[in-house]
């Protein structure tokens, strides 16, 4: 897995907290997928190995029963394209989670990454385990 940190962002917790994320590098795309986009293609890949397809399969079943689904609370709709997930430093469970699932879709031989970060951008959604923040245009990522 390769690290990334994303820098020039706001959005702080504390002077010392880092947010994490999990991505499936692409290629051909500027920026990784998320982590969560992952499922619809990769399950339905008939070459992926059962031993495989099965734990990834559950992996996404416990974060859809452990992980509220962000949405627009002024609208109460979906959040916008741009806007990018991010763990909370004390989501530790789900943290631990997403890095086995990274590490499981990274042996199906797509490659992930974890991105770190203090400042995540402009927080539009928060719960206990995650925030969703527009980047600013000037956020970019280094290895």
């Amino acid at each position: 897995m390769i690290e990334l940190a994303l820098l020039q962002a706001r959005e702080n917790e504390g002077p010392h907290s880092v947010y994490l994320r999990f991505i499936v590098l692409a290629p051909r795309r500027r920026r990784g997928l998320g982590l969560f986009r992952a499922d619809t293609w990769l399950l339905d890949d008939p070459t992926l190995p059962e031993w495989l397809r099965r734990p990834i399969d559950e992996h996404f079943a416990w974060f859809n029963e452990h992980l509220p689904m962000p949405r627009n609370a002024s609208r109460r709709t979906r959040l916008p394209p741009a806007a990018i997930c991010w763990f909370r430093p004390q989501a530790h469970d789900h943290i631990a989670r997403a890095r086995e699932l990274a590490w499981l879709i990274d042996e199906a031989g797509h490659p992930t990454a974890m991105v770190k970060t203090r400042r995540v951008g402009d927080v539009i959604y928060r719960d206990d385990f995650q925030v969703v923040a527009k980047p600013e245009a000037s956020t970019r990522l280094s290895v």
